[in-house]
């Protein structure tokens, strides 16, 4: 059944009063020029020399390589020219432990990381950074789930999952690794078996939010979206800071076609992440639901801006330049 029309200034109301991130960014200047960067060093045990052949790679909070790079020879390095947001970088070399830190650039515009390296068989310290896997995983299992993320990041998701699938045989608690098994099974549409390794990292860790988030996107896409709600909900109340939780609530809300449930979601999001380019597309094509044209305009052209070769920036696009022409032919 198609939205029945809405009185002007209840809908302004409803977006300012659940939505205040879409109210803040009439306010918010994306300013064209500032650069983001994140340096920091690497530090081995009793102050050795750094080691050969140490990596830092910088991804998306959300997932996504951005870039990475050896260190220098004085352990150090930079990571410029980035866009404002949340990042993880995580730090590998040959017989030391795997280590990561999160980067915040979403108030600040440079930051500087210490990472402090620990050989494979030392016991986890107290130091600053902290090991992406648990230390009682075998070190074979580590290995294999070391081999998967590369093979990912080289874009080989045959080869990753038979290397994921080697882990969680060699240790079948392996959180990481049932965890990032569903995620691949799900980008590659294998609803069934990311929800099987999904459900079993939920065992493994019933109070995580990342699984119920991802657990209800998987849901999302087969349309099950009573279940999808209940497990988003039940993630946010966990962590209410999640913009993927909010996002992706705020998708089977627009699925649903409950646009005024989308709106404050898709705003929180915004307010968390406001380097998303999907969120600000969501926006957008909810703006465009609500006939507020102009405002869908300004999420239209962030979307642009943010990921101008995006899937649908080219659909977006033509859709802007029509609205523009539309809003144009008001004016006179």
């Amino acid at each position: 059944m198609a939205d029945q029309p809405r009185p002007f200034g209840l809908v302004i109301a409803i977006l300012l009063l659940a939505c205040p991130a879409f109210a803040q960014r009439d306010r918010d200047n994306y300013v064209s020029g500032v650069s983001f960067e994140v340096a920091g060093e690497v530090r081995l045990p009793n102050g050795g020399p750094p080691a050969p052949n140490i990596t830092v790679q910088l991804e998306r909070f959300s997932g996504g390589i951005v870039d990475q790079m050896p260190i220098d020879a004085r352990g150090k390095f930079r990571f410029s020219s980035l866009q404002r947001g949340y990042y993880t970088l995580y730090v590998t070399a040959p017989g030391y432990k795997e280590v990561r830190q999160q980067a915040d650039l979403q108030v600040v515009t440079r930051t500087y990381l210490v990472f402090e390296l620990s050989p494979t068989d030392a016991k986890v310290g107290s130091g600053s950074s902290t090991p992406v896997i648990d230390a009682r995983v075998p070190l074979s299992a580590q290995e294999e789930f070391a081999k998967g993320r590369t093979a990912l990041t080289d874009k080989k998701v045959k080869e990753a999952l038979i290397h994921l699938k080697k882990a969680v045989e060699l240790y079948p608690s392996f959180f990481e690794a049932h965890m990032l098994l569903g995620t691949v099974f799900m980008d590659e549409s294998h609803f069934e078996d990311s929800e099987s390794s999904l459900r079993r990292a939920l065992e493994i860790k019933p109070e995580s939010a990342a699984v119920l988030v991802s657990l209800g996107e998987v849901y999302r896409r087969q349309k099950r979206y009573a279940d999808a709600e209940k497990l988003l909900e039940d993630g946010l109340k966990l962590e209410e800071n999640s913009w993927q939780g909010h996002f992706t609530l705020a998708h089977v809300y627009w699925d649903t076609n409950e646009i005024l449930k989308a709106a404050p979601h898709v705003g929180r999001t915004l307010q968390l992440k406001p380097d998303y380019p999907d969120a600000h597309l969501l926006a957008g094509n909810i703006f465009v639901r609500l006939n507020l044209l102009d405002r869908a305009v300004i999420e239209y052209d962030e979307y642009l801006r943010l990921a101008p070769k995006g899937e649908a920036a080219e659909q977006t696009r033509q859709l802007t330049l029509k609205i523009k022409k539309t809003l144009s032919e008001k004016k006179k």
